[in-house]
């Protein structure tokens, strides 16, 4: 695996600056050829997630399509919870931005590719460069769990609130990681539910829900039948939309769920989504 974690530094000073060291399955990481492409795609992790979990899909960015890969890290990701609690939309959002910028400098054409809350992110950045290439997989888009008013009303009262959660031993991981990070990644942001992150994670949705009616890209948006969290209305949205040329597509994966699809055992099958990808 052509890999290395030596990424440019997309946190600016405007962004919130994380106080607990990165787990190392956190951290940014891009999949560069020896002779630079002149195409690479940017890869948006999603809530509550991190870099390493799209490993998976860079690598076959990497070695079928030709690409340069890069995925960095939203601020609050990857460390510890008092880090989340302390990041906001906005250095989510932003850090996606300042790498699509610095991408954009280096490369002839940059594609985004975003899963769950990074499809929302996606979206985001795609509407705000006129990305030529989009791929949403479970894009957060519509997140019907979420009650926005007892949300809003409960940030101001509950830090966060336990949940139950372990370690699933069906997930293979293909990221490098230190042995307990999923153990301490659960302990730090699954086995909770953060109601300020969450009002968080809804800002980042509405933002990218306004954007959708001038979305030019060449957009595909898959979701998967058995994903409990974001229904197929979500890739609906998204693509119903008139704008473009030859810009809008859905592939629903029945069968699937998609909600954390880069590292389980048995793979979803990503030949529509990769063959999206000219190349």
């Amino acid at each position: 695996m052509h890999i290395t974690y030596e990424v440019p530094d997309f946190f600016s000073a405007n962004h919130y600056q994380d106080q607990s060291p990165v787990r190392k399955s956190a951290r940014a990481w891009a999949m560069v050829h020896d002779e630079p492409a002149g195409e690479a795609v940017l890869l948006c992790h999603g809530y509550k997630g991190y870099p390493g979990e799209l490993i998976r899909p860079g690598v076959d960015l990497f070695e079928k399509k030709g690409y340069d890969v890069y995925c960095p890290r939203y601020p609050g990701h990857g460390t510890s919870n008092k880090d989340f609690l302390s990041s906001k939309a906005e250095d989510w959002v932003g850090t996606a931005y300042d790498a699509y910028v610095h991408l954009a400098s280096e490369y002839e054409k940059v594609s985004v590719v975003g899963h769950s809350m990074g499809g929302a992110v996606a979206t985001i950045i795609a509407d705000a460069f006129s990305v030529d290439t989009l791929v949403l997989l479970a894009p957060a888009l519509v997140i019907p769990a979420i009650p926005r008013k007892t949300i809003w009303l409960l940030k101001h009262f509950i830090k966060k609130r336990k949940v139950s959660w372990q370690s699933d031993s069906d997930y293979h991981f293909y990221y490098e990681g230190d042995p307990d990070d999923d153990a301490y990644l659960g302990s730090q942001y699954w086995s909770y539910q953060f109601p300020s992150g969450i009002w968080e994670l809804e800002r980042v949705r509405r933002q990218a829900v306004a954007c959708i009616d001038h979305l030019g890209s060449d957009t595909l948006a898959i979701s998967g039948g058995k994903d409990p969290t974001i229904p197929q209305e979500a890739c609906i949205l998204v693509t119903s939309k008139s704008k473009g040329i030859n810009k809008k597509n859905i592939c629903i994966l029945r069968i699937l769920d998609i909600s954390c699809p880069m590292t389980k055992t048995r793979r979803p099958r990503i030949g529509p989504w990769l063959r999206w990808f000219p190349g």
